[in-house]
């Protein structure tokens, strides 16, 4: 891959110019390996007016995507979109513009297509209604794309297209995704309803569906003035794949089935809502594919969830530099990587403290593979986020909170049942949270023990990272080392709920009803679950206690909230999370005993 050809995407969804402007700066050092560009599309704000009356979690985490038709309506759909907020989309993109025109460097777009669009628009226009695109079991109404078999939707992609080049004429790459979050293809197998759409397309080939679109989408950057590198990913199965990839016209890239792109994460999008986690060792394993020569296109993904967030400033700064480091001259193979990883470390920890820092952040990286292998289905974005783990309080009998107890946190958990989300605390989007125990498993104790092994690893990296006095980077390390620990708090509620939950579901009969009297008679141990359970909320509290310390005192900054105004939401925590954590702690010893009205207690 030559220079000339070489491009880089760097994705970020930020609202702040500010910051925006930092980040705009830090692709801008990318100039002399290639062509540069920075994501200019997201929205100025939260599409409300999707969201319906009562909310419906699925909505809201669909709320801010960003689609052309948001900020470039067609004729057609301008009557349906609200003008207020078309025109403060506009308004962002317009300064993002002269932004990256002072860096000298391209726009990319990148994209939701064919996005579900207003119920109003289909009934002016009901022949254009396509596939329904909801997900049944995460949202509380349906909603519906526009069918691309229609020429007079290929109409409206090309108009938008064109207005969207002509008012942003540095754009190089649109990328989008499609068939979840939001956008859907007619009578695509991974539709979340199953294959549907209307009749007269029930058997068009995807390919031929596919490239309509794409066709569309090149006509009007054609007629706006320019030609796109166009970008595509999202859910199909293969034989879908096969018969898109054979359509494909030739600036375009189905995503996963090429070579021609690299996406360089910094890992926010995977441990979200927390960032300012920088793995080195990772970031040189991704680049290895560097060395390919069919690689045209590296997207540099600083991108959190659903546009909710992006990585930290500093930690993109490092990561930047790192991929500056490894351009000026590849490493490729296991030794060469560890060796160029040994070298960074003398940089960023002088030689006292490179080889102590090389130990820490190889620990790490294989801390990070223990974890996905063994407690997959803890995952951030919806222990943290969606189920609220962090600030909601973890008592044994959660049908007794009151409706002010719950009024901070049970809106914001992701359910359409309320009941389900107050009484289930692994209920996650519809489906059961089902972690694998695995070896250290034994007899009724339901704690996946896995977690308590990573976490005593991840203390002794933290320490390691933090011993570093005078070292050039001590500051920064000294950050990834109190996001770890944020991590780790995390991995010790989701333990902990998992836990609770267990035994909530073995002891059902007992814990329902209006309490029992325990028997008269002595008892070591009384009913040994609820000492599993007092347990469990007492670690918690604990836990809570030390999170609550290590957000005041910084850990806030290394948190995705709404730090830009917007308000919270199912996957946005609030700037209040430390005296929402303070509030959960309180509930927690209000409700200490309810369990032990159910439960015998010992009797010694």
């Amino acid at each position: 891959m030559s220079k000339q050809d070489r491009v880089f995407v760097v994705h970020a969804p930020i609202r702040n110019m500010g910051v925006f402007e930092q980040f705009a700066e830090l692709a801008a050092r990318l100039k002399p390996y290639g062509r540069v560009e920075i994501n200019v599309s997201n929205l100025a704000e939260k599409s409300a007016f999707e969201v319906p009356p009562g909310g419906s979690p699925w909505h809201e985490y669909a709320s801010y995507n960003p689609t052309p038709h948001k900020f470039f309506p067609s004729k057609k759909l301008a009557p349906f979109l609200p003008a207020e907020h078309v025109k403060r989309n506009r308004e962002v993109l317009e300064a993002k513009r002269e932004i990256i025109n002072r860096h000298g460097i391209g726009a990319a777009f990148w994209s939701y297509e064919p996005n579900f669009l207003p119920e109003a628009f289909y009934e002016k226009y009901p022949h254009l209604r396509g596939a329904r695109s909801d997900h049944p079991r995460r949202g509380c109404k349906e909603a519906f794309s526009p069918c691309v078999d229609r020429p007079e939707v290929l109409d409206m992609i090309e108009e938008t297209i064109a207005a969207l080049v002509e008012a942003v004429p540095e754009l190089g790459t649109y990328f989008f995704k499609t068939n979840d979050a939001g956008p859907g293809l007619c009578w695509s197998e991974w539709l979340y309803n199953g294959s549907n759409g209307p009749a007269f397309c029930k058997h068009s080939n995807m390919g031929e569906r596919v490239r309509g679109m794409l066709d569309a989408i090149n006509r009007g950057a054609e007629k706006g003035g320019c030609k796109l590198d166009v970008h595509m990913s999202g859910n199909f199965k293969e034989s879908e794949r096969d018969a898109i990839a054979a359509h494909l016209p030739e600036n375009a890239t189905l995503r996963r089935r090429s070579r021609r792109t690299l996406s360089l994460s910094s890992g926010v999008s995977a441990q979200y809502p927390l960032r300012g986690l920088f793995n080195p060792l990772a970031l040189l394993k991704q680049m290895q594919r560097f060395g390919e020569s069919e690689l045209t296109t590296v997207f540099v993904d600083f991108r959190s969830s659903y546009d909710r967030g992006y990585e930290h400033p500093d930690t993109a700064a490092k990561v930047i530099d790192c991929i500056r480091d490894f351009l000026d001259e590849p490493v490729y193979g296991t030794l060469p990587m560890l060796e160029r990883l040994h070298a960074w470390c003398e940089q960023w920890g002088g030689p006292e403290h490179a080889g102590r820092l090389f130990e820490a952040l190889v620990a790490l990286e294989q801390s990070s593979e223990y974890r996905r292998a063994a407690f997959p289905g803890f995952r951030m974005i919806t222990t943290a986020a969606s189920l609220r783990y962090l600030n909601r309080p973890l008592v044994a009998m959660p049908e007794k909170l009151s409706s002010e107890e719950e009024s901070y946190f049970l809106p914001y958990v992701f359910n359409i049942h309320e009941h389900e989300a107050r009484v289930d605390y692994v209920d996650v989007h519809g489906g059961r949270m089902t972690p694998v125990r695995g070896p250290g498993h034994h007899g009724t104790d339901p704690r996946v023990y896995a977690v308590d092994g990573w976490r005593k690893t991840v203390a002794g990296i933290c320490d390691e990272l933090e011993s570093l006095d005078g070292a050039p980077e001590a500051a920064f390390f000294g950050k990834v080392a109190r996001a770890l620990r944020v991590l780790s708090s995390s991995m010790r509620s989701a333990n902990n709920f998992w836990s609770v939950q267990v035994l909530r579901d073995r002891n059902v009969e007992a814990l329902s009803g209006d309490g029992r009297l325990p028997a008269k008679v002595g008892s070591w141990t009384g009913d040994a679950d609820l000492l599993f359970l007092n347990e469990f909320m007492r670690d918690e509290l604990d836990n809570a206690a030390e999170l609550v310390d290590l957000l005041e005192t910084g850990g806030m900054d290394l948190v995705c909230h709404n730090e830009c105004g917007e308000d919270e939401d199912t996957f946005l925590l609030s700037a209040e999370l430390p005296q929402q954590i303070r509030r959960k702690m309180k509930i927690m010893r209000d409700h200490w005993l309810d369990a032990s009205r159910h439960l015998a207690t010992p009797h010694k």
